[in-house]
């Protein structure tokens, strides 16, 4: 047997060890090895299975407990299916221990607060002013030395000997580094920097502003151009070798000594040649392309200035590029184009950015970041006046630009990002807007001109492409061809040599997406995964390297690991709760019992994880306990007499017809009839709504041990109707939501009509899910009603392999279909959704085996790990 071991604050040793006269917990949790197997997962029924006992003897016994009536208190064996979960060793010490607990009257006294509360309601009013007009706003980028440096070359309207704009060229002396150069500060890359450079230095020479600052360039460049010849070709700009090699030219007639025979310039001249000769121009004059953003690298050209106004952005602007516009405005005195150029030197105080505006890029990317540090609702009113711009500027038919001025170059890293965020909050999105990027089998950044790809857009891609709907083969096609492109990327070590960003750890996001696909992503396992990868300081690749200041931010980070501290402290009140409830619930039972209600909690708090939804997840956890209580009851071969007249004492609601059962059957009544007590003193009027769901589960129960009892293999409609009740997913949804108060009783038959359909092809996927496992694991034929057995039964031809094929193709049309629902059925609330969504993903977590895989690494942070 493979042993788990975890550490004294191990996820399942969540039971008290010291409790303080109060009897609140006042100790370290108890260390030891937890031995029991994850060589072998847990056969059971669907939710069940999660938290069935590995031994098949194992089962319930009532025992008294405080404020409950006992039907029996007997410890004798009655049969076989007495075997107490517990073993009668060490029973009577367990219940002793439980019985000593004194039980808080709320679960928020049993932990002291390990976070500032007051630095959380800072940090998220400093950045709410920070994001206040985000959807109004064009963007907060930093500025460029380069294309300052092109503004900055526009002479004046009135006299060509003098600049229009002067104090650009003051700008560009005062943020001269101190070695000579122009750029970033933190990120030294020498393509970024002799660029910037050298642009800077033709801007002032060409009109003798400040020599001395010119010759500080001039050896700056002489000192470190050989580096280029050993520098990653990835870290090149966009564009560069058009530009820097048409800046040399300019600065060789402007008389600077620079090292113009150096043997990587040849090599670069040649390769600006050979992309020269390709550009066509008839494509450049006929249509917006990306090229537009590069015309200052390409001015030696044969180009009809005149005739590219008409690409001009709603602002005025050439593709949002300064300097393109100002290449431009040089040629055409275009007034459209001095305006634009006026607008942001205002702006940026006499400089401008490497692109502006780029408000849709910029504003999906702050919404994206705070969602995947797990901050988003927080500001939930700024990110959907957010996406509610983005949908405005949508286009089903070629998607989104990077900024709303543009109409005509659509990218997919922008698509895809606003897709995948708009479609999650329900916006009705199409993926007929994927087709404009597809082209001879493969999908590029543009959708005219440049067929390339780069890392961070095919990662978009792949993580967009998930969130498909039944008949969209497109994004088939897009998932299947960016999960390739990153699978590469990664074997090929260039996850990290991306065209468009430089982040901490790019290669580690494309390691979890391709490792947790959608249907089993477990969110806040995702949050604690990107608060190691995200880097405050990371920077973006244009035509320079530029920041956002408003997607990677150190307070996102601050407060991100404050959150994490104050949920995790959270989810471990609601667990204590919820192990104390078990042991005062009348039934005793095992440590192996408690440890897979354990798994089931960390599993759904890590979908279900916000902290308005603690009382769903608490309820949940009781839900699943009485489910698997009865599942015990049906699963180890009762007589079918006692199974029927348990099933009508449950449908009468009447304990005289378990009176002379035997003593499991009693327990299991009685854990019943308390629970329904306690929703009552809840909310009044729920007894009929819990009578009508926990005596549908039964019905399930007793016709599955029928057909056990009588070795029958169902036809494959009857297998259905029946496995997708005794999966308990629509008993444990709906208590929960009347348990936790999700729903009003008033209101409860509507709303359950109204989730049916999507309750049924949840409880399919989950169902799909572990049928795949028993088939892996060698278990599917074990069942004479397993699907597999009803599957053949009906295709008595097929093969095994067959049967298969068949079901994992049903799970990914269950799956899209599950997709579907959530996205665009309003009837449906975002609880409800919430909740059923994360049961399936926790059953696809659990039996595609992940849960084995993180048990003690990934949720062994996600209880027990705090941040600093």
């Amino acid at each position: 047997m493979a042993s788990v071991t975890l550490s004294a604050a191990g996820l399942c040793n969540f039971v008290p060890k010291n409790v303080g006269e109060s009897g609140y917990f006042t100790g370290r949790w108890t260390t030891g090895t937890l031995g029991f197997d994850t060589s072998k997962r847990t056969r059971g029924s669907g939710i069940c299975a999660i938290l069935l006992p590995s031994a098949a003897g194992e089962n319930f016994r009532y025992h008294e407990s405080r404020n409950r009536t006992t039907l029996s208190s007997s410890t004798m064996d009655q049969g076989p299916l007495m075997s107490s979960l517990v073993g009668k060793s060490n029973a009577t010490t367990l219940l002793q221990h439980e019985q000593s607990i004194k039980q808080p009257t709320s679960i928020e006294e049993t932990v002291q607060r390990p976070f500032n509360a007051d630095a959380i309601e800072a940090l998220v009013d400093n950045i709410k002013q920070s994001l206040a007009c985000l959807a109004q706003t064009d963007g907060e980028v930093s500025v460029s030395a380069y294309d300052t440096a092109f503004v900055a070359r526009i002479s004046s309207e009135n006299d060509v000997e003098k600049p229009q704009f002067p104090k650009s060229l003051q700008w560009i002396v005062a943020n001269q580094h101190l070695d000579g150069s122009w750029g970033d500060t933190l990120k030294d890359w020498i393509y970024d920097r002799l660029n910037q450079t050298l642009a800077c230095v033709v801007a002032l020479k060409s009109w003798n502003y400040c020599d001395h600052c010119v010759q500080k360039g001039v050896d700056y460049i002489n000192l470190n151009a050989h580096k280029l010849a050993t520098e990653d070709m990835n870290r090149m700009p966009i564009g560069f070798e058009l530009a820097f090699t048409a800046m040399l030219s300019e600065a060789k007639s402007l008389g600077l000594c620079l090292p113009y025979d150096m043997p990587f310039f040849h090599i670069l001249q040649k390769t600006r040649n050979r992309k020269l000769e390709r550009v066509p121009l008839e494509l450049l004059h006929s249509q917006p392309t990306t090229m537009l953003h590069n015309l200052e690298g390409i001015q030696s050209l044969n180009i009809d200035w005149q005739g590219l106004l008409k690409f001009q952005a709603d602002d005025g602007s050439i593709c949002c590029s300064p300097s393109s516009t100002a290449v431009v405005y040089m040629h055409t005195r275009d007034s459209r184009c001095l305006s634009f150029l006026n607008k942001a030197l205002e702006k940026f105080d006499h400089a401008v950015p490497t692109v502006y505006p780029l408000d849709i890029f910029h504003n999906l990317w702050v919404v994206d970041t705070l969602e995947r540090l797990g901050i988003s609702r927080y500001f939930s009113a700024e990110i959907e006046n957010v996406l509610a711009t983005v949908y405005r500027h949508w286009s089903d038919e070629h998607g989104i630009c990077w900024a709303r001025v543009l109409k005509d170059v659509p990218d997919l890293d922008d698509s895809s990002m606003a897709f995948r965020l708009l479609r999650q909050h329900g916006y009705n999105v199409s993926a007929d807007a994927f087709e404009a990027f597809y082209k001879d089998n493969a999908f590029a950044c543009f959708a005219v001109g440049q067929m390339v790809q780069g890392v961070s857009d095919m990662l978009n891609l792949y993580r967009a492409s998930q969130l498909t709907h039944p008949g969209e083969p497109r994004l088939d096609e897009a998932l299947t061809f960016s999960r390739r492109f990153l699978v590469n990327a990664l074997s090929t070590n260039k996850g990290n040599a991306d065209k468009w960003s430089l982040k901490k750890d790019l290669a580690g996001e494309i390691e979890y997406a391709l490792k947790y696909p959608e249907h089993k992503n477990l969110k806040r396992l995702e949050i604690r995964d990107y608060l190691d990868k995200y880097g405050p300081d990371d920077a973006w690749i244009g035509k320079t390297i530029y920041r956002l200041r408003l997607v990677n931010n150190p307070e996102y980070l601050a407060l991100a690991k404050a959150d994490f501290n104050k949920c995790q402290m959270l989810h471990q009140k609601e667990l204590r709760h919820v192990l104390r409830w078990i042991s005062n619930s009348g039934l005793s039972d095992s440590r192996s019992v408690r440890e897979r209600i354990v798994m089931f909690f960390v599993m759904f708090s890590a979908e279900a994880w916000e902290p308005e939804l603690s009382t769903v997840r608490i309820s949940a956890s009781k839900c699943l306990f009485v489910v698997l209580a009865l599942h015990q009851l049906f699963s180890y071969r009762p007589s079918l007499a006692d199974l029927k007249q348990f099933h009508l004492a449950i449908r009468r609601w009447d304990s005289s017809f378990v009176s002379y059962l035997p003593e499991n059957f009693q327990a299991c009544y009685m854990l019943l009839s308390n629970t329904l007590q306690d929703a009552n003193m809840n909310c009044e009027n729920l007894t009929e709504h819990f009578k009508d769901i926990w005596g549908g589960l039964v019905d399930s129960f007793l016709v599955e041990a029928e057909w056990k009892e009588s070795k029958t293999i169902p036809t494959m409609d009857e297998y259905w109707n029946v496995a997708s009740s005794t999966i308990a997913l629509d008993a444990t949804v709906w208590s929960s939501m009347l348990l936790s108060g999700s729903v009003n009783s008033r209101d409860f038959s509507m709303w359950k009509t109204g989730t049916f359909q999507f309750l049924r092809r949840a409880s399919q996927a989950i169902r799909l899910a572990q049928g795949l496992a028993d088939y892996k694991q060698c278990e599917h034929m074990q069942d004479h009603a397993s699907m597999f057995r009803c599957y053949l039964r009906e295709n008595k031809s097929s093969s095994m392999q067959a049967a298969v094929d068949h079901f994992e193709n049903m799970r990914k049309i269950v799956q899209k279909e599950l997709s579907r629902y959530r996205d665009l059925d309003t009837t449906l609330s975002p609880v409800c959704k919430k909740v059923v969504i994360s049961f399936t993903k926790v059953a696809n977590f659990y039996y595609d085996g992940e849960y084995e895989r993180e048990c003690n690494h990934g949720l062994h942070r996600l209880m027990v790990s705090s941040l600093e």
